[in-house]
C-alpha cells in the first residue's frame, strides 16, 4: 500500500464494528425538495441506534444522542469519571500523533498544540511517525511519552487495538489518554471522534431518497478490509436495506486517491456506456469521480460527497438542481474541543462516558452555498471545512458529571 494511500486514510476515522443496541433519536436529512422521507422508508436515516446497553446516554439531549446512531462501539462508563489531578495549574501534556501527510490531520494536530499552549499547558513531547502506517514506531513513541510522566496524553492512533495495552498502562500510572479522531474501545481512554457509520448511511439514504428511491448505483470503495472502509460499508448496507429498488450494479476501487478513483470510473464507463443513476463513495474522491463522468462524456449523476472538497461543493453551488449530499469534518474545531475535554478531565469535571461522539455535519444542495467561497474553482480538491458546525459549549457540558469545572469553551 502506498504512502499516499495511507495519508488519505489517515484523514478518516479508523475503527472496527460491533453490535448496535438501544435506539437513539435521529434527525433525517431531507431529500431535495419539500418532502421529508417518513421513518423506515427509503430516504430516511435508518434508526440503528446506539450501542448503549447500560443507558448511559439516557440523560443527554436528543441532539447529542442522535450522534450515536449506528456507532459501533459499546458506550461504557469512563474510568476517569472520578479523577482529578493533584495539580491546579502547570499541567503538562504529551501529543503522540500520526504522520501529518493528510491536510485534515496536519490542521488538527497543529490546532491541538496551539490550543494547549494557549491554555498554558507545557507540551513535553509532540511526536508522530514519519510513515502513516508505522504502528510499531508510534507505539514506541507512546512508550516514550509514558516515560516522561505527563499529566495527560493526547493520542491519534494509527491502529487502536495494538495500543490498548499502553492505554491501560497509562491508566495504571494515573495518566488520562484522550484518543483523537480514531476511537479506542476501552473505558481507560476518552475517545473524541465523529460517527463515520452515521456519516455514510445518512448521506447515502438522503441521496437515494432524492433519486426517487430507485436506480442503478456505482460504488467506489477505498481500501478493502481496513476499519474505515468497514464503517462506510456498514452505513451503506443500512441505507440500502431501506431502499430495495436501489441496485448496486458495479464496484470499483479508488483507494481513497482521487486520480486512481477517476481512472477506475473512466474504465468502468468505457465498458458500461449506459452509465449509472448515482455514485456512492467511501470518502474524499467525489470531485474526481465527477471528472470521470465529464471525461467520458456522461452527464454527472448524484455523487455521495463524504469528506467534501471545495471543488465539488463549488460545483454543487453552481448547479442548484444537482442532487448533492456531502459531509464536513472541521479539524480546528475538533482539535480545540479535544483540548478542552482533556483540560476538563484534569480539573475534575468527570467524563461520564468513554466515547464522546459527534454527529457529522451533512450538507445538501440547499445548504452547500453557505460554505462556498465564490472564488473557488470546481477543480479544487482541498478539503471543505468549517469551524462553525461542531459541538456547542452546552453540548460539550453534557458529557461531564461536574461541567462547571475546567474550561467552559473550546476557544
Amino acid at each position: 500500500m502506498t504512502a499516499a494511500t495511507m495519508a488519505a486514510i489517515g484523514a478518516l476515522v479508523l475503527a472496527g464494528c460491533a453490535q448496535s443496541g438501544t435506539p437513539a433519536n435521529t434527525d433525517s436529512p431531507a431529500p431535495s425538495g419539500d418532502a421529508t422521507a417518513a421513518a423506515g422508508t427509503c430516504g430516511a436515516v435508518p434508526e440503528v441506534g446506539a450501542n448503549d446497553p447500560n443507558g448511559l446516554l439516557a440523560d443527554m439531549s436528543a441532539e447529542v444522542q442522535a450522534g450515536y446512531n449506528g456507532y459501533p462501539f459499546e458506550i461504557q462508563e469512563s474510568a476517569w469519571a472520578d479523577f482529578k489531578s493533584e495539580k491546579t495549574e502547570g499541567f503538562t501534556a504529551a501529543i503522540v500523533g500520526t504522520a501529518p501527510a493528510a491536510p485534515f490531520i496536519a490542521a488538527y494536530q497543529n490546532a491541538l498544540a496551539e490550543s494547549l499552549e494557549k491554555a498554558g499547558v507545557d507540551i513535553v513531547l509532540n511526536v508522530a511517525p514519519n510513515d502513516p502506517s508505522d504502528v510499531p514506531g508510534q507505539l514506541q513513541q507512546f512508550s516514550q511519552a509514558l516515560a516522561l510522566k505527563p499529566d495527560i496524553i493526547f493520542f491519534n492512533p494509527v491502529a487502536p487495538e495494538p495500543a490498548i495495552d499502553l492505554v491501560n498502562e497509562a491508566h495504571d500510572a494515573g495518566i488520562p489518554v484522550v484518543s483523537l479522531v480514531v476511537p479506542i474501545d476501552s473505558p481507560n481512554a476518552v475517545s473524541v471522534v465523529y460517527n463515520a457509520v452515521l456519516q455514510s448511511m445518512s448521506t447515502a439514504s438522503a441521496m437515494f431518497g432524492a433519486m426517487g428511491g430507485s436506480g442503478d448505483v456505482l460504488e467506489v470503495s477505498g481500501v478493502a478490509g481496513i476499519p474505515n472502509q468497514i464503517f462506510w460499508d456498514a452505513g451503506r448496507d443500512h441505507a440500502l436495506a431501506l431502499c430495495p429498488d436501489i441496485n448496486v450494479v458495479g464496484s470499483v476501487q479508488g483507494m481513497f486517491q482521487p486520480p486512481l478513483a477517476q481512472q477506475a470510473v473512466v474504465q468502468y464507463l468505457s465498458t458500461n456506456p449506459a452509465g449509472v443513476d448515482g455514485v456512492i463513495q467511501a470518502g474524499t474522491m467525489g470531485w474526481a469521480i465527477r471528472d470521470a463522468f465529464v471525461q467520458s462524456g456522461h452527464e454527472v449523476p448524484p455523487i455521495q460527497d463524504l469528506g467534501a472538497s471545495q471543488g465539488m461543493a463549488a460545483y454543487a453551488a453552481e448547479h442548484p438542481d444537482f442532487i448533492y449530499y456531502g459531509s464536513i469534518t472541521p479539524p480546528v474545531a475538533m482539535a480545540q474541543g479535544a483540548a478542552q475535554i482533556g483540560l476538563k478531565i484534569l480539573q475534575g469535571a468527570g467524563p461520564k462516558v468513554n466515547q464522546v461522539v459527534w454527529s457529522p455535519h451533512i450538507i445538501d444542495a440547499s445548504t452547500v452555498g453557505e460554505f462556498v467561497d465564490p472564488s473557488w474553482s470546481t477543480e479544487d480538491g482541498t478539503d471543505l471545512t468549517s469551524d462553525s458546525v461542531y459541538f456547542t459549549d452546552e453540548q460539550t457540558a453534557e458529557f461531564f458529571k461536574n461541567p462547571e469545572l475546567g474550561p467552559q469553551s473550546a476557544e
